[in-house]
């Protein structure tokens, strides 16, 4: 009786532990079954966040293109309108003071589109007068008269003599040589409180003045110069011509002239910028 109580007591407690593997079992499956959703949830979530980050970083990108080419239509819009300005003033420049050369290039950095333009004409000189205003304004408006003009074009016509105002320099000798270029060398000499360099090419002399009293040296002008001759040149002309530039750029100075003949008339040029000058010839028309 004893012995069959022990083996009910022995047969009880293996069931017991046989329930309780098989929980610990079912426990642990459960377990790896609630990972393994989480995980699959983690990679849904994963996966929907790439998918909205690639979605944001498309729009951004797709958002900054067009910006981008936004911006270069408006740039290419405004050129546009500054060339169409002074294409417009210069039509109606041409009806008023007909067969007189005109520049079609206003040679400005910036300020195009506030470009105005305002002549005077009688029998013996037509002068037309380059400013930057405030505000664009008609052709001739009475108000730009009290703008500073950046460029001065004045024609003189039926000119009888005309290497009495063009004040051409023949190249000079005995004075101190400065090289300007590989091949190309001026002359330099002081008179006045000044220093001027010359050189010459072609049927043109250029001189460059340099005031001693300010410190200032005529060499790099003279350079500066010369490159702008070499990349612009200058308006065709049978006759002697000049350039004479004042070392030193502001706005109203008017510190470069350029005088040449054409036909009967005599042409000059007067700009506070040296390159600018260069680039309204080279558009001479």
């Amino acid at each position: 009786m004893k012995k069959n109580r022990k083996n009910l007591a022995l047969l009880l407690l293996a069931a017991s532990l046989l329930a309780g593997c098989a929980g610990q079992s079912n426990s642990q499956s459960s377990q790896s079954s609630q990972a393994k959703s989480e995980k699959k949830a983690e990679s849904k979530a994963s996966s929907k966040s790439a998918a909205k980050s690639a979605a944001s970083s498309a729009v951004s990108s797709t958002k900054s293109s067009s910006s981008q080419a936004s911006s270069k239509s408006a740039a290419s819009s405004s050129q546009r309108a500054d060339a169409n300005r002074m294409g417009t003033l210069t039509s109606q420049l041409r009806v008023k003071l007909p067969g007189m050369l005109l520049p079609a290039a206003d040679g400005l950095g910036q300020g195009s589109s506030n470009l105005n333009i305002r002549y005077t004409s009688s029998s013996s000189q037509n002068v037309v007068y380059y400013s930057v205003g405030n505000s664009p304004l008609a052709l001739n408006d009475s108000r730009i008269a009290s703008e500073k003009p950046y460029a001065v074009l004045t024609e003189k016509k039926n000119v009888a003599d005309a290497s009495s105002l063009i004040n051409y320099q023949n190249p000079k000798t005995g004075l101190p040589a400065v090289k300007i270029a590989s091949n190309v060398t001026g002359t330099e000499e002081g008179a006045a409180g000044s220093t001027y360099l010359q050189f010459n090419q072609g049927q043109w002399s250029f001189v460059v003045r340099a005031s001693n009293v300010q410190g200032q040296k005529p060499l790099p002008t003279a350079q500066k110069l010369l490159s702008l001759y070499q990349q612009y040149g200058l308006p065709d002309t049978a006759a002697k011509s000049s350039v004479q530039v004042d070392v030193g750029e502001s706005l109203g100075s008017l510190n470069t002239v350029i005088t040449w003949a054409k036909g009967s008339s005599v042409y000059q040029l007067k700009a506070h910028s040296t390159e600018t000058a260069f680039k309204m010839l080279k558009s001479l028309s």
